[in-house]
Formats: structure tokens, sequence, C-alpha cells
């Protein structure tokens, strides 16, 4: 009863996307198609829907199978494992098609070693409504990849703003740190989760305390649309 009490104390925010007709698709991945399968007005019994989502829509964790083969898949993690308890919001402001650098994260990686996940705000959600969002994204270089494994084993996630880590017009950058992510290499610490198309625009800069993701609990599939919720101050 006390663990419920604390619960309800807290104070959540959503940091995912609800998927309909107009969320923002990277590349050729295929629109969500909701239909209904029954109707009460039509004279059946009850309201159901069809989905066709393809795993990639929305709001959305990948997990390393998304990219190497032998990798684990999103549902084989478990619920422990993806509740991040010292999350950080870094700010990094970007432009159109341009990639993040070590450079845009040293002067603020003071804090970085007592983090297990990092929320990078580009500030490119705003732009979520336009075609630029989905086409001219920025993303994460390889080397920032690198160089985050390289000396913070601790961060096991990243989270971006952007509809993929990968700039659609840097795409062969973007599936090198897509694998430089997933990878496995000594005094790397585990492979990294990637958290694609986030909700970071109602966060301040140092709110959130805790964040949970819950992935579509779907077997065998690389990666999944998600609900994250912050707890937030």
């Amino acid at each position: 009863m006390k663990f419920w009490k604390q619960v309800f104390k807290m104070k959540y925010i959503l940091l995912s996307y609800t998927i309909n007709k107009h969320t923002p698709l990277y590349g050729n991945t295929p629109s969500p198609e909701i239909s209904a399968h029954s109707r009460i007005v039509d004279g059946d019994s009850s309201n159901t829907c069809t989905l066709f989502i393809h795993n990639h829509t929305g709001t959305h964790i990948d997990a390393p199978k998304h990219f190497i083969d032998n990798g684990k898949s999103i549902f084989e993690y478990s619920l422990e494992y993806l509740v991040f308890k010292n999350p950080l919001l870094v700010d990094c402001p970007k432009n159109d098609a341009t990639l993040i650098m070590p450079e845009d994260l040293q002067k603020k990686s003071h804090a970085f070693q007592n983090s297990d996940c990092l929320l990078l705000r580009t500030g490119f959600g705003q732009f979520r409504n336009e075609e630029r969002y989905r086409t001219h994204n920025p993303g994460i270089a390889p080397d920032t990849i690198l160089w985050i494994r390289t000396n913070y084993p601790n961060v096991r996630c990243i989270g971006i703003d952007a509809i993929s880590i990968s700039s659609f017009q840097n795409r062969d950058a973007g599936r090198a740190a897509h694998k430089m992510a997933f990878m496995v290499r000594e005094n790397f610490g585990e492979p990294l989760l990637l958290i694609e198309d986030m909700n970071l625009n109602a966060l301040s800069s140092n709110e959130i305390k805790h964040m949970i993701v819950i992935p579509w609990q779907v077997e065998d599939v690389d990666s999944a649309p998600c609900s994250i919720l912050g707890e937030i101050e």
C-alpha cells in the first residue's frame, strides 16, 4: 500500500506521440491503416479495429536486431531494463540535415557519468507537422555514438526528438551510427537502445527524474512502437 501511495503522488508526462494517419514516416515506411472490423452501428455486437502498422512507426524503440542479425529483439528486454532511473535531457539545437557531433555534447558531458539514458533535444520536434521533419531531419554522427560508448558505458539508451537518428539526407552515416550503437565490443557496455521520434517539447531542462519505456509486446520483432512515461518534479 505504501508503494502505491508513493506512485499516485508522482507526476507523469507522456514523451511519446499518438499514432494516427498523419504520423510522419521515415523513407518508404508504409502508412498506418486503421479500419473498422466490426461496428455496433452496423448491427455488430461490438466495436473492433484491424491495425496495419509498420514496427518503426511513430515513437518507437530500436533494439540491436534492427541492424545486427544475431542481436537482441526488443521483446527480449525485461521491464526492469526499460526503466531508466537517471535520464538526462541534453539540449543540442540542430538545423536541417545536420548531425550531432561529439563537440556538440562535450561541454555538457559532466553529468553523463551518472546517466543511463541521454535525451537529445535538437528542437526539431517543432516541425513534426511539416515535410522537413521527415526528409531533412538532423541525426547523430557515428563518431558521436562511438564517443558515448567509449567514455560512458553506463549509458544504455539514447532518445531523440527527430524521426530517426539517421538523417534522411545522410543515410550512410545513419546506418553506420545504428551499427555503432548496436555492436558488441569490449569496454563498450551493453548495446545501446535507440528511441526515435520522441516528444521532448514539454520537458524543462532538469525536471525529469525517471523514465519508463513500454514497447508493444509482440514477439519476433526487432523494434516496436512504444509509450514513454516521464516522471517529473
